[in-house]
C-alpha cells in the first residue's frame, strides 16, 4: 500500500457510509477510542470535535471485521 493511501483522510461521512453505521455511531466509537480507524480530538476550551481518519486504517479495519 503506497504511503500517500495510508495518510489520505477519510470522512466521517464517507468511513460510516463504508462501515454501514450512521456518522453519529462512528463518531462516538471514535471519541471512545472504540474503533482503530482513526482518532477524535477536542481542544480546550472547544465545543466541537475534531475527526481524524485514515484511508490505511479503515481498509485494514474493513478487511478485518470481513475475516479477511
Amino acid at each position: 500500500m503506497a504511503d500517500t493511501q495510508v495518510m489520505e483522510r477519510v470522512t466521517t461521512k464517507e468511513a460510516a457510509r463504508e462501515l454501514n453505521m450512521d456518522v453519529e455511531t462512528l463518531q462516538f466509537l471514535l471519541r471512545n477510542d472504540r474503533i482503530p480507524i482513526g482518532y477524535a480530538v477536542k481542544k480546550e476550551k472547544a465545543t466541537r470535535y475534531s475527526y481524524y481518519i485514515y484511508r490505511g486504517l479503515l481498509d485494514t479495519y474493513k478487511k478485518k471485521i470481513a475475516g479477511n
